[in-house]
C-alpha cells in the first residue's frame, strides 16, 4: 500500500510539473483564455436570463438613461418621484462611456456584454499583482486570476443585474493597486479617477487607498491625493451634485434616528438616506456610531450579518484575515452593508458586494503571499525547497474555490435550471406586443426589462418614492411577483385593478394581467 501511495504521489508530482511548465511557457495565452471564457460564460448567462424574462427592474434606470441620451434626452429616467435624471439617483459619469456603443447596438445585450467584460478584465491586474507577490511566478499569477474569476460573489454580482456601473470600478481599483505596488504614480491616480466615475460609494474605497498608503509609509504623494479625492468626491456628490438634479417641486424630508429609510427616501441624499436610522448626514451618522458604540455593534453583528461575513470570506479560505492592512480597501463598503437595515446589502447574492470584492481578493493574495513567505523561510532553514507543495497548495485552493462556488448555487447554473416555462414566456411575448412602444406602462419587476426601450416606465407595486400611478397608460402585472405578496394592501391591489372602472382588462391569463387606462370619453 505504501508503494502504491508513492507511485500515485509521483504521478501527481509529475502532473503538477507539467502543468507548471505549460503555465510558465504559455501564461499570457492561458490568462487571455481564462478572461475570454469567463466573459463568454457570463455574457451567455446574462443573455439567457434576459431572453427568458429573468432580469429584474434594476436594468431600467441604466438602459433607459442611456437610450434616452441617444434620443436627445440626456440621462432621463422615469423611475422616481424626486428626479427625472439618472444623476438625481447617483452621480455616475462613467455611464456616458457606454452611450456610443449602445447607439451602435441599441440592445440590452450591449449592457450584458460590458457587464461580463468589465468583470472578466479584473483578472488581468490580479495576475500581475499575484505574480509580483510570489517572486515573479506566472503560475501563481494564473492561479490567483482563476481564483478571482471563480469567486462566488463575482458571479452573483455579474448575474444579479444586467449592468451595474460598479463593475467598471472593479478592474480599475485592482489596476490601481497594481500600480501602487509597482510605484507608478500617474497610472495609479488615473485609475482611481476612472473608478470614481462609476458610483459615489467608490469614493470611500479611494479614500481607503490613501489610508493604506499611509500605513505602508509611502509618503504624502501617495497618501494625500486618494484621501482628498475620496472625501471631496463623496461630499460634493452627496451634498451638491445629486441634490441639484432633484425636481424643483420635490421637497426632501429629513428622517429621524431609528426611523425606517423607506418613509423619507431619498431625503437630501439617496446614498445617505438608507442610514436615516443613524442620522441625516455623514457627520450625524459618524457621531451616532461614536457616541453609541454598543448599539452600533449590535446593529452590525446580527446573526444574518455574521453569516454574510462568513460567506464572503469562506471562498478565499479566510486568507484576507492575514492581511488586515490590505483588507482596509474592503472595509468602507463592508461597514456600509453591515450598518444597513436593508437585507439586500448583507447577502453575497446582490450587487452591493461589488466594491468589496477587490479589497478581499487583494487581501487574500497578500495574506497568501505572507503565509507562503513564512513557509518558504521555514523550509529553507530545514534545507528543503518545497515548490511542488506550494503549487499543490495553490491548486488545492483553486479547486476549493470552485467547490464553494458550486455549493453556493452558481447563478448561471441556477438560471439555466430554474427558467420560466416556455408556454408562459409565449404569453408574455404576446402581451408585450399589445402595448404600443410609445405608451407609458407600469409593470412588476421581471416584466419591466422586456418592455424597454421606452421613455416612460414605472414600477409596481406603487410606493411613495415612485411617480403617481395615474401617469401610466398601461399596467402589465405578474400577479405571482413576490413584491405583490408582501402585505395585504399589495395583495388586494390586483383585485382592485380587475374591478376598477378606470382600467380596461385586455388580458388576464397564466397569472399575467394586462390593463389599459380607460379614457373618459370612451
Amino acid at each position: 500500500m505504501v508503494q502504491g501511495s508513492a507511485v500515485r504521489w509521483r504521478r501527481v508530482t509529475f502532473g503538477v510539473q507539467r502543468l507548471a511548465a505549460y503555465g510558465m511557457q504559455y501564461h499570457r495565452f492561458v490568462l487571455a483564455g481564462m478572461i475570454l471564457l469567463y466573459a463568454l460564460l457570463l455574457f451567455g448567462g446574462l443573455t439567457f436570463k434576459y431572453l427568458h424574462w429573468g432580469q429584474g427592474y434594476d436594468q431600467i434606470d441604466y438602459q433607459q438613461s442611456i437610450w434616452n441620451t441617444t434620443q436627445g434626452r440626456f440621462l432621463e429616467i422615469s423611475h422616481y418621484r424626486h428626479t427625472n435624471h439618472l444623476w438625481g439617483m447617483d452621480f455616475i459619469p462613467a455611464i456616458l462611456l457606454i452611450v456610443p456603443f449602445y447607439a451602435l447596438v441599441p440592445s440590452a445585450l450591449t449592457l450584458n456584454f460590458f457587464q461580463a467584460t468589465f468583470m472578466a478584465l479584473g483578472a488581468w491586474p490580479v495576475y500581475g499583482i499575484a505574480r509580483d507577490r510570489f517572486q515573479g511566478s506566472p503560475l501563481a499569477g494564473l492561479g490567483w486570476a482563476a481564483i478571482y474569476l471563480l469567486y462566488p460573489s463575482l458571479w452573483f454580482v455579474t448575474m444579479s443585474a444586467p449592468w451595474q456601473p460598479r463593475t467598471l470600478a472593479i478592474p480599475a481599483l485592482l489596476g490601481a493597486f497594481y500600480m501602487l505596488q509597482r510605484r507608478r504614480w500617474w497610472p495609479f491616480l488615473g485609475l482611481l479617477l476612472l473608478a470614481l466615475t462609476a458610483r459615489t460609494d467608490v469614493s470611500l474605497v479611494v479614500f481607503a487607498f490613501g489610508l493604506l498608503a499611509g500605513l505602508w509609509r509611502l509618503g504624502r504623494r501617495w497618501t494625500l491625493p486618494p484621501l482628498l479625492l475620496g472625501l471631496a468626491w463623496f461630499y460634493l456628490s452627496t451634498a451638491y451634485i445629486v441634490p441639484a438634479f432633484y425636481r424643483d417641486d420635490y421637497q426632501p424630508q429629513a428622517g429621524q434616528i431609528g426611523q425606517s429609510y423607506d418613509e423619507t427616501w431619498p431625503g437630501t441624499s439617496p446614498q445617505l438616506a438608507y442610514y436615516s436610522h443613524l442620522g441625516n448626514s455623514a457627520g450625524e451618522i459618524v457621531v451616532t456610531m461614536i457616541t453609541h458604540p454598543f448599539d452600533t455593534l449590535q446593529l452590525m453583528l446580527t446573526p444574518p450579518k455574521l453569516r454574510y461575513l462568513f460567506l464572503m470570506l469562506l471562498p478565499l479560505a479566510f486568507l484576507p484575515l492575514l492581511a488586515p492592512d490590505v483588507a482596509l480597501l474592503a472595509s468602507p463598503i463592508l461597514a456600509m452593508n453591515l450598518l444597513s437595515t436593508r437585507v439586500h446589502q448583507f447577502t453575497i447574492r446582490e450587487q452591493y458586494q461589488a466594491l468589496i470584492i477587490p479589497g478581499l481578493l487583494l487581501a487574500a493574495i497578500i495574506g497568501g503571499a505572507r503565509l507562503w513567505s513564512w513557509w518558504r523561510e521555514r523550509d529553507k532553514q530545514g534545507g528543503r525547497d518545497n515548490r511542488q507543495a506550494a503549487f499543490l497548495a495553490l491548486g488545492g485552493l483553486l479547486v476549493y474555490t470552485l467547490a464553494v462556488n458550486l455549493l453556493l448555487k452558481n447563478p448561471v447554473v441556477t438560471t439555466l435550471r430554474y427558467r420560466e416555462d416556455p408556454a408562459r414566456i409565449a404569453v408574455m411575448e404576446e402581451l408585450r406586443t399589445m402595448v404600443p412602444p410609445d405608451a407609458s406602462v407600469a409593470t412588476t419587476s421581471f416584466l419591466a426589462p422586456r418592455m424597454m426601450p421606452r421613455r416612460a416606465i414605472y414600477y409596481l407595486p406603487h410606493g411613495s418614492m415612485f411617480p403617481p400611478l395615474e401617469q401610466a397608460e398601461y399596467l402589465f402585472i405578474d400577479t405571482r411577483a413576490s413584491a405583490l405578496q408582501e402585505t395585504s394592501e399589495r395583495r388586494d391591489f390586483v383585485t382592485e385593478i380587475r374591478t376598477s372602472p378606470e382600467w380596461s382588462i385586455l388580458a388576464d391569463r397564466d397569472d399575467l394581467l394586462l390593463a389599459r387606462r380607460v379614457v373618459p370619453d370612451e
